[in-house]
C-alpha cells in the first residue's frame, strides 16, 4: 500500500479557536478531565451554558480528537473521540489538546494515530515542565510525523481497529461481570451480615484462626531468592497480583515465619484509611514472602480461608474496618489482634465449602477471560503498529 508522511498540522488544526458565532446562552456540553476514559472513549457530558464556559476551558467540536497533555493522563491513554457528543461544541478542562481533521484525514484513523502507546512514549519524552506537572507541548503534535494513507485505506483500517478494540472491551465487560458475580454468591449463599437471615452463629474472626503471624520488615530489593508480597500486590477485590514485585533473601529459621502457603490469609493492617484492611487468599503454589504491613492468617481445620477473605471484603466488613481503623499521620491501622475481635458470621463447614467451591469456579473463569483479555490486547497493539506504520 502506497502512503505519504506529512506533519500533523498539514491535515489537521491544533487547538482550534473558539467559534465567533456561539452565543452566551447556547448550550454546550462540557468534560472535565474525568470524563474521558483511559480507554479512549467519553464516559458523561454535561450540559452548560456557553457563558458559564467560554473562559477558562478549552474547545472543541463534535467530531474533534481529544487527548490529555498533562502526566500521568497523558501517559495513562486518555484521549476520546467526540462524535457522538450531544452538543455541537463543547468545552473542557484545559489539559486537554484538541486535534481536529481536515479534508485529507478521517477523524476515527486520526483517533487510532493518537490514542496508542508508541506515540504515548514518544510524547512522555517531549514532555516539558517540571515533575508532577509535566505537558506534552502543542508543538510536539503539530511537528508529528504520520502516514496518510488514501481516504478510503483510512476508513479500512479505523474499521478494522475499532473491531478489535471492540472484542477487547467485550472481554473487560466479561470480567466486571464476574466481578460482580462473586458478591452476589456471597448475599446469596449467606444473606447480609447484618440482618443475619439465614440464622447463623456469631463469633469473632479468632474463632476461625490457627494463629496470625506479622511479616519481614527487612528490605527487599531488585534481587533475591523469594519474590515477596506488600501491601500494593492485594487489590481492593480480594485478589493477589504478582506483577509488580520485588525480592529478598531468607535464612532457613525465617523461612516458615515469612513465607505464605496456598489458602493462607494475607490482610493489610497499615495503608489509607480507605484501603487498610484489604485481604486476600494466597492461592499459588510458589514460596512467596510477605511484608511486613501484612498479617498471615491461618485458619483451622473446616473453616474456609476464601469466607473469612470474603466477608472482609464484602459493603459490610469494609464498614467495620474503616469503623475501627486508627489513623496516625494520614496511615489507618488494624493490628492482628484487632483483626482476629471482628465479629464475624459462622457458617457451617458445608456452606463454606459450598462457597469456597463456587469461588473457585469463577476463578477458573476469570483467568480464562484475563488470558482471553491478553490476547485480545496483544492482537490490537499488533494491528495498531502494523497498519499505522505499514498500512494493513
Amino acid at each position: 500500500m502506497s502512503f505519504k508522511i506529512v506533519r500533523l498540522d498539514r491535515v489537521c488544526e491544533i487547538n482550534p479557536r473558539s467559534p465567533k458565532s456561539l452565543a452566551d446562552d447556547e448550550v454546550v456540553s462540557f468534560l472535565p478531565m474525568a470524563a474521558v476514559s483511559e480507554d479512549g472513549f467519553i464516559l458523561f457530558e454535561e450540559d452548560r451554558e456557553a457563558r458559564a464556559v467560554k473562559k477558562g476551558f478549552t474547545v472543541f467540536e463534535r467530531g474533534d480528537v481529544l487527548v490529555a497533555k498533562i502526566t500521568p493522563c497523558f501517559e495513562n491513554g486518555k484521549a476520546a473521540r467526540t462524535d457522538a457528543l450531544a452538543n455541537p461544541v463543547g468545552f473542557g478542562s484545559t489539559e486537554f489538546h484538541v486535534i481536529r481533521a481536515g479534508d485529507e484525514i478521517d477523524s476515527s484513523y486520526l483517533f487510532h494515530l493518537i490514542w496508542n502507546a508508541r506515540l504515548r512514549e514518544t510524547g512522555k519524552m517531549n514532555m516539558t515542565g517540571s515533575a508532577g506537572q509535566k505537558r506534552v507541548p502543542a508543538d510536539f503534535l503539530k511537528r508529528l510525523e504520520i502516514p496518510l494513507p488514501p481516504l478510503p485505506e483510512q476508513r479500512r483500517i479505523a474499521a478494522i481497529l475499532d473491531k478489535a478494540d471492540a472484542l477487547r472491551r467485550k472481554r473487560k465487560r466479561a470480567i466486571d461481570l464476574l466481578d460482580g458475580l462473586t458478591q452476589s454468591i456471597f448475599l446469596e449463599m449467606f444473606g447480609d451480615p447484618i440482618g443475619n437471615p439465614k440464622g447463623f452463629k456469631r463469633g469473632r474472626i479468632g474463632d476461625l484462626l490457627i494463629e496470625t503471624q506479622y511479616g519481614t520488615s527487612a528490605k527487599a530489593g531488585g534481587h533475591g531468592a523469594y519474590p515477596i508480597l506488600r501491601m500494593g500486590n492485594i487489590t481492593t477485590d480480594g485478589k493477589i497480583e504478582t506483577e509488580d514485585l520485588k525480592y529478598i533473601d531468607l535464612n532457613a529459621r525465617e523461612l516458615e515465619k515469612y513465607t505464605v502457603r496456598r489458602g493462607d490469609i494475607l490482610f493489610n493492617r497499615t495503608n489509607s484509611a480507605d484501603l487498610v484492611g484489604k485481604t486476600a487468599v494466597f492461592d499459588l503454589d510458589e514460596p512467596y514472602a510477605f511484608a511486613g504491613y501484612l498479617v498471615r492468617a491461618r485458619t483451622k481445620k473446616g473453616i474456609s480461608p476464601y469466607y473469612i477473605s470474603a466477608y472482609l471484603n464484602s459493603r459490610h466488613g469494609k464498614a467495620t474496618l474503616r469503623g475501627m481503623a486508627k489513623s496516625i499521620v494520614g496511615m489507618a491501622n488494624i493490628n492482628a489482634k484487632e483483626m482476629a475481635s471482628i465479629p464475624i458470621l459462622v457458617p457451617d463447614g458445608e456452606s463454606q465449602h459450598r462457597y469456597a467451591t463456587a469461588l473457585e469456579a469463577f476463578g477458573l473463569r476469570q483467568r480464562i477471560f484475563h488470558e482471553q483479555l491478553g490476547l485480545a490486547d496483544a492482537l490490537f497493539s499488533a494491528l495498531q503498529h502494523r497498519a499505522l506504520s505499514s498500512g494493513l
